[in-house]
């Protein structure tokens, strides 16, 4: 048998034609019966291309982390054959079971059959759906993008730019591609060229400002190290003073009274009792629907989008979390982002209803429009034929806020926040990676410490190191306890930088 290759019909191709919902097109859904990095046990993946590779290689459609030491780089495949489906044996050390029997080379599959990759290997199984259930355009639309992004094109990194214009012609260009005729194919040829400049010019955008970040981090990092060294001499200098002058220091310290906004310096177990306090007004908050509607009147509505975050109530009645937890678009980090912000920014509309929970069983519910959040600074661009972007910076705009009728709330100190000593412990409350919110009826907030890396602000932001954030963490509060002894929000969780750097937004941006 020659050697199995993946072709740009097989899946591009394929994809594409699933994408714009070509009639009698059907797909399988491979059952994840073992939980990985990437998929979780019970977890229905559905594929809507004609070829896919299963391995640990990343160029894989479904794929295994390094934990899978028995799954080759590229195991196994799944190939079109007509109107049937074959499992083709890809590695050449690792065998591929099927039904519990070895795939010598390629064998057809039927649904219910059962997929093992190597000896006590992890399980998939195969299952066509039936009837109308089995077709492509029985997918909505908005699910059928990242498959189409995480399958098609999963092999060809080179085709995410064409991806883009692909995607940009899908959202603003639905009702027009209903009706099209052979006259308005050739004006969507003629789009489709046009959206390729816009990819271009997003492209070169998002390129200048990655290297504007990088040169900006590498400056902070050599300001940093050099504030680090003279610490240090001022330190053993101190130390040298503190020596000389103790007697006269002992003798003094009844006169002086020295005014500080240090934090006090308390015990963990009252920190810990502190935080036990604050953790009822600590809440899970994840999205419960959406409504996306295009610039020419087209709407759709999708449930559950899969983000979420952290938000925290405080004593006035304002519910806080981060900008990028309600308008994620605003900061587009990928290519979906992208093209939802040009969608926004071009007289489109995104309504996301958000649902928010806390560890007492309280429940509040809220719309994106409601926030207010501070757009003065946000960076607005025309391109040369006439598109708008608009996207918001990283700095301390990463704040939302609105008033809700509820009782409780955590104390925020204004003034504390924007003073912070070097080396301050501040203690975060977040749900990272969704864990600590099990279920709607156990909501229980992680804790985590960061330490601030210089006193003050650094470009609006407080910069912490030794910093335990991860996504999920956003939106939540930073605390820390001030001369009186009380426990107080001093920080909004925006952002990370690889396992280190945080960025905090102080909470003076709402005051």
């Amino acid at each position: 048998m020659p050697e199995f290759k993946q072709t740009v019909s097989g899946t591009v191709g394929s994809g594409m034609k699933s994408l714009f919902g070509g009639g009698g097109r059907t797909f399988y859904e491979l059952q994840h019966k073992v939980s990985s990095a990437y998929h979780k046990a019970g977890e229905a993946q559905k594929i809507i291309v004609d070829e896919i590779k299963i391995g640990r290689d990343s160029k894989c459609q479904v794929r295994f982390d390094e934990s899978f030491e028995t799954v080759s780089r590229e195991h196994a495949a799944i190939v079109r054959d007509g109107e049937n489906w074959k499992l083709i044996q890809l590695s050449k050390t690792n065998p591929t079971y099927l039904n519990g029997h070895p795939v010598a080379k390629e064998w057809y599959l039927q649904t219910g059959d059962e997929i093992q990759l190597s000896t006590n290997g992890p399980k998939l199984g195969f299952v066509v759906p039936q009837g109308k259930g089995s077709l492509v355009k029985s997918i909505g639309l908005t699910q059928r993008i990242p498959m189409f992004m995480n399958q098609a094109l999963r092999p060809y990194k080179t085709a995410v730019t064409a991806l883009v214009c692909a995607l940009v012609v899908i959202i603003c260009g639905c009702v027009w591609l209903a009706v099209s005729s052979n006259q308005k194919i050739n004006a969507q040829r003629d789009t489709i060229a046009e959206q390729q400049r816009v990819s271009d010019s997003l492209r070169r955008i998002d390129e200048q400002r990655i290297a504007e970040m990088v040169a900006q981090n590498e400056a902070l990092k050599k300001k940093q190290a050099a504030a680090q060294r003279k610490l240090e001499q001022q330190r053993l200098k101190q130390e040298q003073l503190e020596r000389r002058q103790d007697s006269i220091i002992r003798a003094a310290a009844g006169l002086l009274q020295v005014a500080t906004v240090e934090p006090a310096v308390v015990s963990q177990e009252s920190v810990n009792q502190a935080i036990e306090h604050c953790i009822p007004n600590v809440f899970y908050i994840r999205t419960t629907k959406i409504k996306i509607t295009a610039p020419n009147g087209r709407a759709e509505m999708m449930e559950d989008a899969g983000w979420t975050g952290t938000g925290f109530l405080l004593n006035d009645g304002k519910f806080v979390t981060a900008r990028h937890v309600v308008e994620p678009w605003m900061f587009p980090t990928d290519s979906t982002k992208v093209l939802v912000n040009m969608l926004v920014s071009n007289g489109g509309k995104v309504e996301v209803w958000f649902e928010a929970i806390s560890s007492t069983g309280k429940k509040l519910s809220f719309k994106n429009s409601q926030f207010k959040c501070k757009r003065n600074a946000d960076s607005r661009e025309t391109l040369d034929d006439g598109t708008v972007i608009v996207h918001a910076l990283d700095n301390p705009s990463d704040v939302a806020w609105v008033a809700v009728d509820a009782n409780g709330g955590l104390k925020a100190d204004a003034p504390l926040s924007t003073q912070l000593p070097r080396n301050t412990v501040l203690s975060i409350l977040g749900f990272p990676h969704g864990y600590g919110a099990n279920s709607p009826t156990d909501i229980t907030p992680i804790s985590s410490t960061a330490t601030t890396a210089a006193p003050g602000l650094q470009n609006g932001e407080i910069l912490t190191t030794n910093t335990n954030i991860e996504g999920g963490n956003s939106g939540g509060p930073a605390l820390v306890t001030n001369a009186e002894g009380n426990l107080v929000v001093v920080g909004v969780i925006s952002a990370s930088e690889g396992r280190s750097l945080g960025f905090i937004v102080p909470i003076s941006e709402i005051y």
